[in-house]
């Protein structure tokens, strides 16, 4: 299929299914787009979007991997970060009604596309439909991080708890981009991702909470599955941690309580535990029992997290427990940190005082970016 560079996707379709990419993972892209086939979806409405360096290693890997699939291929003009990447098909999307973007790690389970037709033949006006994850760690200590904690996220009891519908509108707990559907209209009335969450994480967040303070409606759907073969290293991890705090310390000005009462995380939890064990620590010359203090982060994790730890092997145990107390607060620094900039520095002076000027991101009007107004060309496809 013809490969085009910002160029709109036109149809008069209902459904465009895009897999978004920066690297091309030869371990994970080929089976998301394997499953997609399998599932019957028209290789007319399944486009590959790239975010990555053009014509980087990863871009040239990706023409090799779709060089014998019947497979359209969107690059961005430039690298971009997913939200921002979203945000610049979706202004493309001409003709259609929702897309369903699946990250270059996520696939679809059996089922995965009729549930999708299904939720967006639904008639509540809905902005975003997301659905489970399930944790795969295909390799990479910080995915295998990623997935044990993940086992207690709140998307994952609303389809193990008892009595817990199908469908749930409004749902306590928190969007992951990896997995959603996104009403196009709604997407260009309010933005998909706003220039304040462009290049940072939690952009799909702020949609979730935009969408319902704009009066949209916003739907967890337990069939829409995919399996998440994570592969992330613990460096990567950590970084996407400190990107995680800067994230929600963003919707947690923006929103307040309608953003924690979704939110599992409480960053400062980690931050108080390590500030009592490096008290502990520092006092342990003069108060030798007062060491014990000092594995604080680890002791509150084992509890926090038994139920996963019990039937993890031994090895991937204390691997966690290793990373995880270290993860927890790389993202309550990120938050802390990120959150005193909004509140008392205003620095950089024109974010926050977008920010501030808001008050909420009800009040932001959403801008186009990337110049998508004016940039568009004929498609070749």
């Amino acid at each position: 299929m013809p490969v085009t560079v910002g160029a709109d996707v036109n149809a008069s379709r209902e459904l465009l299914v895009a897999v978004i990419t920066n690297t091309a993972p030869e371990s994970t892209l080929p089976r998301v787009l394997e499953a997609l086939r399998k599932e019957g979806a028209d290789p007319a409405d399944v486009v590959v979007l790239y975010t990555g360096e053009p014509g980087s290693a990863a871009d040239r890997t990706l023409d090799t991997l779709i060089r014998h699939r019947p497979v359209d291929v969107v690059r961005t003009p430039r690298a971009m970060r997913a939200g921002e990447g979203r945000q610049f098909l979706t202004d493309r999307a001409r003709g259609y009604q929702f897309v369903a973007f699946l990250d270059d790690d996520c696939v679809p389970l059996p089922g995965w596309l009729s549930s999708v037709r299904a939720a967006c033949a639904d008639p509540l006006p809905t902005a975003l439909f997301f659905g489970p994850r399930h944790p795969i760690a295909a390799g990479g200590a910080g995915a295998l991080v990623r997935a044990l904690e993940s086992r207690s996220s709140r998307k994952l009891a609303l389809i193990t708890g008892a009595d817990v519908p199908a469908t749930v509108v409004g749902p306590k707990a928190l969007s992951a981009a990896g997995n959603i559907i996104v009403n196009v209209a709604a997407a260009r009335e309010i933005g998909l991702t706003v220039p304040l969450f462009a290049r940072t994480a939690f952009e799909d967040v702020d949609f979730q909470l935009r969408a319902e303070a704009h009066g949209w409606a916003v739907q967890f759907h337990s069939h829409l599955e995919v399996e998440h073969h994570d592969e992330v290293g613990v460096v990567a991890l950590l970084r996407k941690s400190w990107h995680s705090g800067k994230g929600m310390a963003r919707c947690a000005v923006l929103y307040g309580p309608a953003f924690w009462e979704k939110c599992r995380w409480r960053p400062w939890r980690a931050l108080v535990s390590w500030a009592v064990a490096l008290v502990c620590l520092g006092t342990a010359a003069l108060f030798p029992w007062a060491a014990a203090g000092a594995l604080l982060p680890v002791v509150l994790n084992v509890f926090a997290h038994r139920r996963e730890l019990r039937s993890a092997p031994l090895p991937d145990s204390a691997l966690y427990l290793l990373v995880k107390p270290v993860r927890d607060l790389t993202i309550g620094l990120g938050f802390v940190l990120h959150y005193a900039a909004i509140r008392l520095m205003s620095w950089p002076p024109g974010e926050w005082a977008e920010m501030r000027r808001a008050g909420t991101t009800a009040a932001l009007r959403y801008a186009p970016l990337n110049g998508a107004d004016n940039a568009r060309t004929p498609h070749t496809g």
